[in-house]
């Protein structure tokens, strides 16, 4: 059977978290629709062990790949490598998907010719449950839409989307090692190839936040901001590109989508500590982005944020 899903799981050490993710798949309706890749990139805990048992008892949907240790891009580039499902999704492996509503989203793919979903996500903090992020896309469930025309919602992120595997393949490019935030990049990749964008209103990915380890968390910015900067100036980079070959029809979506994670970033980097080399960091990147990328900065809602930043001699530091 042609598989119409093809997911992608980076796991790095997430023993305890694996299970879970594997058994929010493994529905029997669909799963021989399905191929799930599961990217152990250099761990050294039992991962790898434990999706072996459910490759043995699924030998046709669950792949364990286990490699050198390469980052959160590497397993990325693998999966798209070796991709046969006619859509692709990228999973955390400490996330999860919403199973009663998963066999739905595989039927809608199944007969769909969309060139990407954008689906519903919850977030789901450790203890405290869990609540939707994306309400919006409740309203436009079915429909599908040119990317020209699409809304592009600034919290909207690798989370919500799976693209067609042969845009996927025709425009993906290797991803930075070693870095974390790739996934943005991938996306980006990704919607230079789109023109028609379908939603699915109900919840698909859960996002569970509140480790320590995770890239979002105030510990993991402190030590890899930097990565976050650049990642940030390769999509910024890359939309130049395609604005400059003129793609035009979905360059709009694009711009959008840009803007969006440099403002995210610049929030996530307003939470370092107030130092004169913190403020540095900040002010030296606005300049840059201002000057090099001055399409994305001013569509961007950092540009506000920074600008009361200065007027207040950064008294506000804080409080934005």
């Amino acid at each position: 059977m042609d598989k119409v899903l093809t997911i992608s799981i980076a796991a790095y050490n997430v023993e305890k978290y694996i299970e879970q993710t594997l058994e929010s798949i493994l529905i029997p309706e669909i799963i021989d629709k399905i191929e799930i890749f599961v990217v152990d990139d250099g761990g050294n805990d039992n991962t790898l062990s434990i999706v072996k048992k459910y490759a043995d008892q699924y030998p046709s949907s669950v792949f364990p790949v286990h490699k050198e240790n390469g980052g959160y891009g590497s397993t990325v580039s693998w999966s798209v490598e070796h991709a046969n499902g006619k859509y692709f999704k990228l999973l955390d492996g400490d996330d999860w998907f919403t199973s009663e509503n998963l066999p739905e989203l595989i039927k809608r793919m199944e007969n769909s010719d969309a060139d990407a979903f954008v689906t519903n996500t919850a977030q789901a903090v450790e203890g405290e449950g869990s609540h939707d992020m994306y309400d919006f896309i409740r309203s436009l469930d079915g429909k599908k839409m040119k990317i020209s025309e699409a809304e592009v919602n600034p919290v909207v992120a690798m989370w919500a989307y799976a693209f067609r595997t042969d845009i996927v393949k025709s425009k993906f490019r290797p991803l930075p090692l070693h870095t974390l935030y790739t996934d943005q990049i991938f996306v980006m990749y990704s919607l230079s190839g789109v023109n028609t964008i379908e939603y699915f209103g109900d919840v698909i990915y859960n996002w569970r936040i509140g480790r320590d380890e995770q890239s979002n968390s105030l510990k993991s910015i402190t030590k890899h901001y930097q990565e976050l900067i650049d990642v940030a100036d390769i999509i910024s980079e890359f939309y130049m590109e395609c604005k400059n070959a003129g793609e035009a029809d979905n360059l709009k979506y694009m711009l959008k989508r840009a803007a969006a994670y440099y403002s995210n970033s610049i929030s996530m980097i307003l939470r370092l500590d107030k130092t004169k080399e913190n403020k540095k960091i900040i002010t030296d990147w606005e300049e840059r982005t201002k000057k090099d990328f001055p399409d994305i900065y001013t569509a961007s809602a950092a540009a506000k944020k920074l600008s009361l930043l200065r007027k207040t001699n950064y008294m506000a530091y804080k409080l934005i």
